[in-house]
């Protein structure tokens, strides 16, 4: 009955792992290296996906807020031809 135990608590902290994984890598806000040290602070410390997961909440708020009040800047191509700045 304890290694039962054992396995089930196994299982749960590896599919907590599985979920935070995929949780951080679908989310689209990180740069591969933070990606990749995230991922290894979750495999390598038990229930460590719950922090992580709670942060990538707060850092998509602050993400999402930040790319709404700074819209991306529009190619510098672009805007030399719409200035009349292509060259002939």
């Amino acid at each position: 009955m304890f290694w039962v135990g054992i396995t089930l608590v196994g299982l749960a902290v590896a599919a907590l792992n599985i979920w935070g994984t995929l949780r951080i890598w679908r989310s689209g806000i990180y740069e591969r290296g933070q990606l990749v040290a995230q991922t290894a602070f979750i495999w390598i410390l038990p229930g460590a996906a719950i922090p992580v997961v709670s942060m990538l909440s707060g850092d998509r708020r602050r993400h999402d807020d930040s790319t709404a009040a700074n819209p991306q800047e529009p190619n510098a191509d672009a805007m030399n031809r719409t200035v009349g700045h292509d060259s002939h």
